[in-house]
């Protein structure tokens, strides 16, 4: 046994035994910002040693106070890959499978299926019923956790077995309903909080399996020094758990509104750009630098980090039909 875990070991809630499971347990971490680097970087600490990260997103600055694993020098990456490298250095041993895109319905049914646990750490309710979805499909559990301000929400989910997202929330809720930590702010020590608390509920999940309780959510305020727990119980007529409809699996928007003034534009089919030629065509429309294999342009005052695979994040509008004409007008030709 790894001496590293020599502590942990002792633990009667793990042994020998259950460290080896952790090793051989498999987990997908959808989001790779503040939440899921803590998230990640505390399961890999504790032996969890396959990890496959999912994040659409790039560094920025204003990450910087609540994230682990990322530095100044990662502004402009993408946070999937910066973040692997960086639990590659904690752990040279770890297996991490890297994935720079957005968790839709077709990739979170690939990758559901070949993971033992989702941890959430994604910033929008529609991404997450997206997860939901697969994880109730495949049967697989994952742990629902979101934060703001000063506050978290974390409720573990194990299909069949107790309630899923949707008995707590049944619909979405309307666009801009939810404020946003760009509208609310955020506490950063919250998220490193919140994941601390998912890694642990994780640790016994993957621990105790069917045994592991769900169903609680819990609701901590660090600001309040506020702890509270509401049994969440399954809704008998919930179209996912117990009709088994799965409407966000089928059905994927190529516009999708993400923290602050950004909008998420998705292409029409896969594809493949070639972004040194993209950015010598635009370059005379306004500025267009290549970093860190991502085309970042800035036109009308709009700035767009645009993908590989075509995707495009478009920052400075809340008009998701104004960001889908400037993605039509300067990359879907």
């Amino acid at each position: 046994m790894d001496e590293r875990f020599a502590r942990q070991v002792l633990l009667p809630q793990v042994g020998t035994e259950g460290q080896k499971r952790l090793g051989e347990k498999r987990v997908l971490v959808a989001g790779c910002g503040a939440l899921g680097t803590h998230t990640a970087e505390a399961l890999l600490r504790a032996g969890v040693r396959r990890l496959v990260l999912v994040d659409r997103d790039v560094v920025e600055v204003h990450n910087l106070h609540r994230v682990a694993l990322f530095a100044p020098g990662d502004v402009g990456r993408p946070k999937a890959a910066a973040a692997a490298e960086k639990l590659r250095t904690l752990d040279p041993q770890a297996q991490i499978e890297v994935h720079v895109a957005h968790l839709d319905g077709p990739l979170a049914e690939e990758l559901v299926p070949q993971v033992d646990l989702v941890v959430d750490g994604l910033d929008n309710l529609e991404s997450r019923y997206v997860v939901n979805e697969a994880c109730v499909k495949y049967e697989r559990p994952w742990i629902y956790t979101a934060v703001l301000a000063t506050y978290g929400l974390l409720l573990p989910v194990w299909p069949g077995r107790g309630p899923c997202l949707r008995c707590l929330f049944p619909n979405p809720p309307a666009p801009g309903a939810i404020p946003t930590c760009a509208e609310a702010g955020i506490l950063g020590p919250v998220p490193k909080a919140l994941a601390a608390l998912q890694a642990a509920a994780a640790l016994r999940l993957l621990l105790e399996g069917p045994a592991a309780p769900a169903g609680t959510l819990l609701y901590l305020d660090l600001w309040g020094l506020r702890i509270q727990t509401v049994e969440v119980k399954r809704n008998p007529a919930c179209p996912t758990c117990v009709s088994r409809d799965f409407p966000f699996l089928r059905e994927a928007s190529r516009t999708a509104t993400l923290c602050g003034d950004v909008v998420q534009i998705l292409p029409r089919a896969k594809t493949s750009l070639d972004l040194g030629a993209l950015a010598a065509r635009l370059a005379p429309l306004g500025r267009a630098e290549l970093r860190h294999g991502l085309l970042f342009l800035e036109v009308e005052g709009v700035h767009l980090t645009v993908f590989p695979d075509g995707r495009a994040l478009v920052k400075g509008l809340r008009d998701p039909n104004r960001a889908q004409a400037l993605y039509d007008q300067y990359l879907a030709r």
